[in-house]
């Protein structure tokens, strides 16, 4: 499930609809994709998709639920980097960096995992306590939690849960050089970042040795 199909496939049917519309319902059709995919009983589907609490109540206990975190700044940056260097896409960020830090948008970049974890709307403010919460408790429902500085580890706690050993690849690699000014604004992108740094300091205890291990 591509996003960026996903939301061309909203725009062909709406070409009026806003920027924001368009999001929105790529979200909600990559969920409905997912469920597809999963009452079809596809061995394996991977996507970019935001926590289904329908998915969940539907499959927890039939399905293996996987994700693999990285660290949270590098995240963030990442994700500019990518997003700056695709002109024409629907996620693609214009401005430099350091305009781009100072808008709404790195907010919501800074809050990235509560809003693919919490399961709330996406409209809703990914930065409250409460979306932290919900965000958390939803992360430990998984069977697997890995982690990108330890892909070995992740592929043997799959391999634990599932008995198929598979490798992890490098997709979605930034195009944009490393933007300028990160190590200047190394405070200004930890303060952004707080949301998600809060969440990935709960996944490394969380997990330990009962997700590596794949239980």
């Amino acid at each position: 499930m591509l996003p960026e199909a996903t939301y061309r496939a909203e725009e062909m049917l709406d070409p009026s609809a806003s920027a924001a519309e368009l999001l929105a319902r790529a979200e909600e059709l990559r969920e409905r994709m997912f469920l597809y995919h999963l009452a079809a009983g596809v061995d394996c589907v991977s996507a970019h998709v935001r926590f289904s609490d329908a998915g969940w109540a539907a499959y927890g206990e039939k399905a293996k639920f996987v994700t693999i975190l990285r660290e949270p700044v590098a995240r963030f940056i990442s994700h500019y980097r990518y997003s700056h260097g695709r002109p024409g896409a629907h996620g693609h960020i214009p401005e430099d960096f350091e305009t781009f830090l100072n808008g709404p948008a790195a907010r919501q970049f800074g809050a990235f995992y509560t809003y693919f974890f919490s399961g709330l709307p996406s409209t809703a403010d990914m930065t409250t306590g409460e979306a932290l919460d919900r965000a958390k408790a939803n992360l430990a429902k998984f069977h697997v939690v890995g982690f990108l500085d330890d892909t070995p580890g992740f592929e043997s706690a799959i391999k634990a849960q599932v008995g198929v050993r598979i490798r992890i690849g490098h997709e979605n690699k930034a195009r944009a050089p490393k933007p300028s000014g990160d190590r200047e604004f190394a405070d200004l992108i930890d303060e952004i970042t707080q949301p998600d740094q809060a969440f990935f300091a709960f996944a490394r205890k969380l997990q330990g040795p009962r997700k590596l291990q794949g239980q």
